[in-house]
């Protein structure tokens, strides 16, 4: 998929994922995100529009994986008790992805994540 050079930061809400979940998400076992009911969400969630859902695979640089998706809205479930927004991450809404590290040797063995090195 080509570059969507044209989504700015306004429009778009981003989520971050730890590995475990990026990992169930490329598989497409997990076709829904969730996010605990909060002050936090609630201000960007409910309180505004997107027209794009970005999930990185972390925190960091241009490296990490992440999926862009057209943005659906979220929906207010219970989920264990607890009231969450449930935004939909179907296949058929993603607009751009890159689902692992660029480059595979950049990789700090140790940490698992891109090594400082490899920066120029």
């Amino acid at each position: 998929m080509g570059k969507v050079e044209s989504v700015i930061a306004k429009d778009t809400l981003y989520l971050i994922v730890i590995k475990e979940v990026w990992d169930r998400i490329v598989s497409g076992e997990k076709l829904i995100e969730y996010r605990e009911r909060t002050d936090y969400w609630d201000k960007r969630i409910n309180a505004r529009h997107y027209d794009y859902l970005r999930i990185t695979n972390g925190y960091g640089n241009d490296t990490r994986p992440y999926r862009l998706y057209r943005y659906t809205g979220a929906t207010r479930v219970m989920k264990d008790n607890i009231q969450c927004y449930a935004i939909s991450i179907a296949e058929d809404l993603i607009v751009e992805s890159r689902d692992s590290i660029v480059n595979a040797d950049d990789i700090c063995h140790y940490s698992g994540l891109p090594s400082t090195s490899s920066y120029s």
